[in-house]
């Protein structure tokens, strides 16, 4: 089956949103890890929420698969965690 421009496109959403939500969740072990306070959790938060909008924008107007599905769930999840946890430190 030929590898067709739409097709390569959509592979290279999904990498990156795939890409975008291990970064977010890396971020986050880490700033855990260091016990991190103040406004450097606004990275997790931003790359998390690249993740997800990479993630529902691979799927092309429809429910995203795959990598692109994981993505959208991980870095929806963590983007929701953000806004909780920056909702109630204020």
């Amino acid at each position: 089956m030929p590898v067709t421009a739409e097709r390569s496109r959509a592979n290279n959403d999904a990498n990156l949103a795939a890409g975008l939500a291990v970064a977010a969740v890396a971020v986050w072990a880490v700033l855990i890890a260091v016990d991190a306070d103040g406004p450097i959790w606004i990275v997790q938060g931003v790359l998390a929420l690249a993740a997800a909008v990479t993630g529902w924008r691979a799927g092309h107007g429809s429910l995203p698969r795959g990598r692109a599905l994981a993505a959208l769930v991980v870095g929806g999840l963590l983007f929701v965690m953000f806004v909780v946890f920056t909702i109630m430190e204020a």
